[in-house]
Parts: structure tokens; C-alpha cells; sequence
């Protein structure tokens, strides 16, 4: 299966839902592979910090080179997290951005019997290379942050996944990022708000929500594992709610506790 995370808004957990759901699916025993199309690499980084000259590896195999030259197995990086495997970003890919937006699902058959899951991370803008990404997925998550701008970002990728790539528009789905519970009762909030804004405008929206753990950059920075045991109520609900995902797209109940 291959899954998309895009937004055109950044800074959304884009990239953060990516990480969570493939170190999920890889710690439940599932081959995943990376694929970062994002120029602003978070997942090159996470998955290749700490190996041998790292830069030259990002040089030498990344997905511009696997997009321009139609091969991909050459340019998986094996990244330091079991059952993980990565396809570099790269900045040339914005010489790119014309490119055909059905070249990704094409060479992607290359290695789709490898993997039980190919997760793919792309830049908050909407252009060929996400399109691409957006072609070659079985699903497409749209992270949002619920604030003011959100809808309308949504709401603008929607209609063009609907006009430009129809037959993904009903395997295209909203998911609530950076959820604060402790608003959940009061109406009046921001959040409380948006969120009826959303469900008013959208009936593509997930229930499932992300909760908002404010120490998520110990995670891709320093490592520190999630854990269903952490005395961060917060913590607590994002490992249920990446669980409750992983599960539903996994097509099995299998809770994984630490990852």
C-alpha cells in the first residue's frame, strides 16, 4: 500500500505523520519505505542520522535521481531503524517541478512487492511532484492543524485532487494533527470552532485525533521513543490515536506499545 501525507500548508505535522505511522508499522514487523519528496528533508534526516558519511549518501541516492533516471532500488538509503528503508529528498527536485505527474507511480512498481507499505512525504505547495506522489497513492492523508487558515488550505488541495486526479479523491482523507483534549469540551475555543467549521464543510475527516505532545522534537531529534507508559497524558493519546491509525490501515489489531 502506498500512503501520502500533503498539506500545502506547512507546519501542519506532515512530516511528524509520516515518521509516527512507519516506525508504527515497521515496529509491528511490516517492510516500509520512505519516500522524501519534502525539500525540507525531516525524514532524510530522522532516518539517516548517524551514518557513514551521510552527506555523500544524500548525494548519491536520492528521489530526484530515482524521478530523471526511472530507477529507484539504487536509491533506497537502509536507514537506521529496523524494518525501515529510505529514498532520500533533494533540492534539485525544484528543477523539477514540471516534471510528468505519473512518473513516481511508474517506476514505484520496481519495488512495490518489497514492501508492505511505501509512505510518501511531500512538500506543503501542490505542483507535479505532489501530484505525483498523489497518483501513485492508495491513500492520501491530509494532517491539519486546526486553526483559522486550515479550511481553506483543505479545502483548495480537495477540489484539485477532485478536478485533477478524481479517482483518488475518495481515498483522500482529513486527519485532526496537534489536537489539544483539554479543549474539547469548551465550544468557544479555536480549535472547538474550526473543528465544526471542518465537519460542516468535509465528510472525509478521520476520527482519529493526533494529540498535540510538545516534546515531539526530543522525538526526531534525541531519539526518545514514544511510549503508551509516559506520564504525559498527551503522549498517552498520541500513541492510542498512531495505534488506531496503524491498525485501520494495517487491517489488524496489533498495539504497539513503544516506537
Amino acid at each position: 500500500m502506498v500512503i501520502v501525507s500533503t498539506s500545502i500548508k506547512g507546519g501542519v505535522g506532515k512530516s511528524s505523520l509520516v515518521l509516527l505511522l512507519a516506525n508504527n508499522l515497521a515496529s509491528r514487523g511490516h517492510k516500509v519505505l520512505v519516500v522524501d519528496m519534502d525539500l525540507n528533508n525531516t525524514s532524510t534526516i530522522y532516518y539517516t542520522m548517524g551514518l557513514k558519511n551521510v552527506q555523500e549518501v544524500w548525494e548519491r541516492r536520492n528521489i530526484m535521481i530515482a524521478l530523471t533516471q526511472g530507477r529507484v532500488e539504487e536509491n533506497i538509503v537502509h536507514s537506521r531503524i529496523e524494518n525501515v528503508d529510505v529514498i532520500p529528498s533533494s533540492l534539485s527536485l525544484c528543477n523539477i517541478r514540471a516534471i510528468d505527474y505519473r512518473v513516481l507511480n511508474k517506476i514505484l512498481e520496481e519495488v512495490k512487492g518489497k514492501y508492505d507499505f511505501i509512505l510518501i512525504d511531500t512538500s506543503p505547495t501542490y505542483d507535479n511532484l505532489v501530484m505525483n506522489a498523489i497518483n501513485a497513492a492508495d491513500l492520501v492523508l491530509n494532517p491539519v492543524e486546526l486553526t483559522e487558515y486550515a479550511c481553506n488550505m483543505s479545502l483548495f488541495l480537495m477540489n484539485k485532487i477532485k478536478e485533477e486526479l478524481p479517482d483518488k479523491y475518495e481515498n483522500t482523507f482529513i486527519i485532526y494533527n496537534k489536537w489539544e483534549e483539554r479543549f474539547r469540551n469548551y465550544p468557544n475555543t479555536v480549535q472547538s470552532q474550526v473543528q465544526d467549521l471542518f465537519e460542516k464543510t468535509f465528510d472525509n475527516i478521520l476520527d482519529i485525533r493526533l494529540a498535540n505532545v510538545y516534546s515531539f522534537n526530543r522525538y526526531t531529534h534525541f531519539d526518545e521513543k514514544l511510549k503508551l507508559s509516559a506520564k504525559s497524558k498527551g503522549t498517552v493519546r498520541l500513541v492510542e490515536a498512531v495505534n488506531e491509525l496503524a491498525d485501520n490501515i494495517a487491517r489488524e489489531k496489533h498495539f504497539v506499545e513503544e516506537f
